[in-house]
């Protein structure tokens, strides 16, 4: 068995298809075809169902899958690794990161990133935060963005910061005021993630401690669309502050702070223990503390600047 073959075999689960598989590793579809058939005949099992044009993994093929991924994985760190003593800066760095912490967090990370590490490939994959375990669990991903604790002592964890919770309302929603109780959204028509998201359940975590039974009129997986659906009246929705915050433009939106208590999360950086960090994932750490500390600081001073222009508040 070569790595060649275990390339092209993920080349061939992940496009389903031979001829854009090939083309993807720049192979001729006859070449792929005969490196995969003569991986099959190794194993003695079928590793494709061939289903007309599509093809789908058998029951040996998920397995080679999984491992064909790890076994890739581990070389590809090891060059990464002997890369680092030698001083050069190439590979891969595959992190997962949170949708809500991907859309403020992220484009001004890897910009920072891009011009320290132009040869190094950055592959950012936002996902719910108990996927960004799992990949990390399964050698998936070098580094993961996502909620704390997590739930595996083969984890190590780094709290960057946290991540204050708000209410999003539209515009035209009757409150005085930009300061809101948090058993004051007793009744109140939420749109929310679903119930196996870790947001929701730090959501509805908040809620208990404030005695209130939310009222969840809607369900969504993208935080974006949810906002969108905030937008046309919908219903209202909580979601990180700075996420929000990042996404009022145009005015169809107001944030309100919620209180006592002030419902917030800590996030943080994971990687998988006794894992070698190469000199780009040790600089994405650093560059990911001094981006988080500049968005805080510029939206420290958009508060104040606005405050200072509204009378009475406070």
């Amino acid at each position: 068995m070569e790595m060649r073959q275990l390339r092209y075999f993920l080349a061939v689960a992940e496009a389903q298809n031979f001829t854009r598989a090939a083309e993807a590793v720049h192979v001729s579809q006859p070449s792929l075809s005969v490196q995969i058939a003569g991986l099959e005949e190794e194993l003695g099992a079928p590793l494709f169902d061939r289903l007309g044009r599509r093809v789908a993994l058998t029951q040996a093929g998920h397995i080679l899958r999984e491992h064909a991924q790890r076994v890739l994985r581990e070389v590809e760190q090891g060059t990464q690794a002997i890369q680092a003593l030698t001083g050069a800066e190439r590979g891969r760095l595959l992190v997962g990161t949170l949708s809500t912490v991907n859309a403020y967090l992220i484009p001004p990370l890897v910009s920072r990133f891009r011009q320290r590490f132009p040869q190094v490939q950055l592959q950012i994959q936002a996902r719910p935060s108990t996927d960004i375990e799992a990949d990390l669990l399964a050698n998936r991903l070098d580094l993961g963005l996502c909620l704390l604790p997590v739930g595996s002592e083969r984890l190590v964890t780094t709290r960057l910061f946290e991540e204050t919770l708000c209410l999003v309302a539209p515009a035209g929603f009757q409150r005085k005021g930009r300061r809101m109780k948090m058993r004051e959204l007793a009744g109140l028509p939420l749109i929310l993630m679903p119930a196996d998201y870790c947001l929701r359940k730090m959501v509805e975590a908040e809620c208990a401690e404030a005695g209130v039974d939310p009222q969840v009129s809607i369900e969504m997986t993208s935080p974006e669309g949810i906002l969108e659906a905030v937008k046309q009246k919908a219903g209202l929705t909580i979601l990180p502050e700075l996420f929000a915050r990042h996404r009022l433009a145009g005015g169809a939106l107001r944030i309100i702070e919620l209180y006592d208590p002030v419902p917030k999360h800590p996030v943080g950086l994971v990687h998988l223990a006794n894992r070698h960090l190469g000199l780009a994932a040790q600089e994405f750490i650093r560059l990911c503390r001094s981006t988080l500390a500049d968005l805080h600081m510029e939206e420290s001073r958009r508060t104040t600047g606005a405050r200072a222009r509204i009378p009475g508040a406070g």
